[in-house]
């Protein structure tokens, strides 16, 4: 039995995923060229054996290069160098139908456009390569020339591969392109998370402090910011271990998320420095959302000690107050260490200082 590493497993299965998509798209491809090449093979009086091949290569061929892939220890590279087949299959069947325009041309489209999306301009220069050892040697044989009669015959079972298979095309690539924006979104999600914490780290904390900051401005909300301090977090390292810190932050993180409204903002600065956005409060509403999450936090015991009591001390300021979003920040912070400075375990609310008049 073959054991692949979580990385060889996801690359195995993207190309196997790459070559049912090819599969398809080759299966289609074969199938609608080969109605208008056999109607132009059968009115220039080509016999069976070119007729068998036409259809071995419509109706055979992409099960065995399917079969190829899917076997190869490099389902990818073996799927491209399928395709490089693939051109050089059409470059037999446009020699022998000497060019026939409608038909040649939209063969040759297909085969160039359907190259290109699956592998870029190497894929296409390594098709057009195969396509002209095919073609040249066989249609300078055939005579060279061009075949210009055209039938309405030939006309209307062309048309369905110049229709049906560029929208096919089409539609393979948007659900590509939709997947690939999709994945990015995910990788920038996951860039802006903390990971052991499940909440967002201080880069897309600050994208939301100054969306926050803004709207307040607008009038559209009235934002608040909640700076936590875990109170004498680095004892809890130094005599229950990191782990044991670790623990207290996931557990924290836990009560921030559930306990939170569904449009503000948790997230992680570093160390056990927490922070909350409130998208719309009071002074007394975000008070008391402070006092919850100290009630719920202190709930919050350690497995190798379930005497431990958890504390934090919580500065919060009004972006209303603020004349920028680093005043912002600074109010906060200056609340956040009065509190410390007062004992620790507590919460306030920084209110401008008063003038000398009041």
């Amino acid at each position: 039995m073959t054991y692949y590493s979580p990385d060889e497993k996801h690359l195995k299965l993207r190309s196997q995923r790459f070559v049912r998509r090819m599969f398809m798209m080759r299966q289609l491809g074969t199938v609608l060229c080969y109605v208008p090449i056999l109607s132009v093979l059968k009115e220039a009086g080509y016999g069976i054996p070119s007729i068998l091949l036409l259809s071995a290569n419509a109706f055979v061929w992409p099960w065995i290069a399917c079969l190829r892939a899917t076997r190869s220890a490099d389902p990818a590279s073996a799927e491209k160098k399928n395709l490089t087949a693939d051109a050089f299959l059409g470059g037999i069947w446009v020699a022998l139908m000497q060019m026939s325009p409608f038909p040649s041309c939209i063969i040759m489209a297909v085969l160039a456009s359907d190259r290109y999306a699956a592998g870029g301009l190497t894929q296409l220069k390594s098709a057009v390569k195969a396509f002209l050892c095919a073609f040249l040697p066989l249609w300078l044989i055939k005579g060279g020339g061009v075949n210009l009669e055209l039938t309405p015959r030939t006309v209307w079972l062309t048309l369905p591969l110049a229709t049906f298979y560029i929208l096919a095309l089409s539609i393979a690539s948007y659900n590509l392109t939709l997947k690939l924006r999709k994945r990015n979104h995910e990788l920038e999600r996951i860039a802006l998370m903390d990971p052991e914490l499940e909440i967002p780290n201080r880069r897309m904390f600050d994208r939301r402090l100054e969306s926050e900051y803004l709207s307040t401005l607008r009038g559209d909300s009235s934002g608040y910011l909640l700076l936590m301090d875990l109170d004498y977090f680095k004892s809890v390292n130094d005599t229950w271990g990191h782990e044991a810190g670790d623990f207290l932050l996931t557990q924290i993180s836990r009560v921030l998320r559930n306990h939170i409204g569904y449009k503000d903002t948790p997230a992680r600065f570093g160390g056990d420095e927490l922070g909350v956005i409130v998208h719309n409060a009071s002074d007394l509403s975000v008070m008391i959302l402070a006092r919850r999450l100290q009630k719920k936090i202190g709930e919050i015991r350690l497995p190798a000690s379930s005497e431990f009591r958890c504390t934090m001390s919580i500065g919060i300021a009004s972006a209303a107050e603020a004349g920028s979003i680093y005043d912002w920040l600074r109010h906060a912070d200056t609340a956040l260490y009065k509190v410390k400075r007062s004992g620790r375990d507590g919460v306030c609310l920084w209110q401008p200082p008063l003038s000398a008049e009041d």
